[in-house]
This record gives C-alpha cells, sequence and structure tokens, in this order.
C-alpha cells in the first residue's frame, strides 16, 4: 500500500502488534522522544500544516500542541495526529489519537459488556453501541464536547487561542467538538485500545467519520512470535458505523 502512512506500535505485551493505517492527510504530532527531538518535530509539523500562515500563528498553534504532549504521554497515548485540510475553499481540521491503557474493572471475556454499561451510565447524552471490526469486538462513543473559550482558560498569553488562523465556528464563545471513540479490548487479556478522531467542523462530520471507519476497520493485531499476515486489513468504508454517525450528527 504505497503511499498510505501505517502505525505500527508494541503493547505493554512486547509481543502484541498493533498497526492501523492513517489519512494521509493526517500529520503524526511527535508523543515521545526527547525535549530537544519533540521540539524539533513539533516545529517542522507546524510549519508544514501551516505553510501558508504567518510565523506568530505557528508559533501558537506550536505551543499550544506542546502544552497537549506530557498528559498525552502520561495516557498512553502511542499515536497522535491532526490535519488541516482545504475542504470547498475553506479550511478545516480534525485529529486522530490512539491510546493503549490497562483493562480495570472486568475480565477480558466481559469487557465489551462491561464497557457497553459503565460509559452508557458515565456519558448519558452520547450514542454507545456494540459494533463489530475484523479485529474483534469492540464499542464505539458518538459525543459532541462543549468547551467555552471566552473565559481564558484556554488562551494563551496574549490573548489569543490556538484555533486562531482556522475558520472553526463558534457559538457564544463556545466551542462544540464532534467525536467518535472506538474501544477495543486487546488479545493479551490486559489492554484496552482506544482510538479517537475528533473535529470541530461540523460540516466536515461526515468526511471525517467515513475516513475513521476506514482507521478502524485496518485495525491489525498479531503476536510477534506467531506467523501472521503481513498487511492490515483495510477494505471498504464501515457503511454500519459511517450510518450510525450520520443518524447523529447529520
Amino acid at each position: 500500500m504505497p503511499g498510505i502512512p501505517t502505525v505500527h506500535r508494541p503493547a505493554e505485551d512486547a509481543r502484541l502488534q498493533i498497526r492501523f493505517i492513517v489519512p494521509p492527510a493526517f500529520h503524526e504530532i511527535p508523543v515521545l522522544g526527547t525535549d530537544d527531538q519533540v521540539a524539533e518535530e513539533l516545529w517542522e509539523l507546524v510549519c508544514e500544516v501551516l505553510a501558508s500562515q504567518p510565523d506568530e500563528v505557528r508559533v501558537r498553534w506550536a505551543v499550544a500542541l506542546a502544552e497537549l504532549i506530557p498528559p498525552m504521554a502520561e495516557a498512553g497515548v502511542i499515536h497522535a495526529g491532526m490535519c488541516l485540510v482545504d475542504v470547498d475553499g475553506r479550511p478545516s481540521t480534525a485529529s486522530i489519537v490512539a491510546s493503549v491503557c490497562p483493562l480495570v474493572g472486568t475480565d477480558y471475556a466481559g469487557a465489551v459488556d462491561f464497557l457497553l454499561t459503565r460509559l452508557a451510565r458515565s456519558r448519558p447524552e452520547a450514542e454507545v453501541t456494540e459494533i463489530e471490526l475484523p479485529a474483534g469486538r469492540a464499542v464505539a462513543v458518538i459525543d459532541a464536547v462543549a468547551t467555552p473559550l471566552d473565559d481564558g482558560s484556554t488562551s494563551l498569553d496574549d490573548g489569543s487561542t490556538p484555533l486562531d488562523g482556522t475558520a472553526v465556528p463558534l457559538l457564544d464563545g463556545v466551542l462544540t467538538t464532534s467525536v467518535i471513540q472506538v474501544h477495543l479490548p486487546l488479545p493479551n487479556e490486559s489492554q484496552l485500545l482506544s482510538l479517537e478522531l475528533s473535529t470541530p467542523c461540523p460540516e466536515d462530520w461526515v468526511l471525517y467519520s467515513e475516513l475513521f471507519a476506514d482507521v478502524v476497520r485496518s485495525i491489525h493485531l498479531e503476536f510477534a512470535d506467531l506467523p501472521t499476515a503481513s498487511e492490515p486489513l483495510y477494505d471498504s468504508v464501515d457503511e454500519e458505523v459511517a450510518q450510525r454517525v450520520k443518524a447523529a450528527f447529520g
């Protein structure tokens, strides 16, 4: 599959390898490495993604992204990517994050049912459903997250926000982000793989959700000491997931 980036990361169990395919429009955000390595890669990323923006906008984005990296590393993030693309003549942005965390509170056999119940209770306004992926049973969560941007909590030192330079809609100073998550218990029976796509651009939600459906369908798990196929599964868009997303967000 030339030209299509593949994320390949080991889980806590070094034998278990996790692969999934990320759309080429998404640029990887450096999460691991020394401070100097992360800073250099982050600035290269911002200069590439925001090539048409002035340096002050790039600096604001770099600072905002840098503040996210330590908590992402602590949360077990194994991959983070962002895109800023032109859709019908206007800028549009989205992010994809993948993390691995301990599977706590249940055993592997009952993990999906446990997650369905727990997430439905903790996020009553979200749509929580079971889905079947090539990699196994998983739980999908579709939600919208509202974040106030007018109280200074997300502003930088000069009063600007990291969204400057993009056409992100705000309503009464509130940013609404559409989110879809997929939680997949891993076959080592001790960890959970979570992938999330989020975008503050509601008019492009169907586009991004279909790309994300491709990502989760491409998840490929293998144990290093067992014979496996060399390429991840990557077929057509998972129509069931895509239709559920469309029904929720239009």
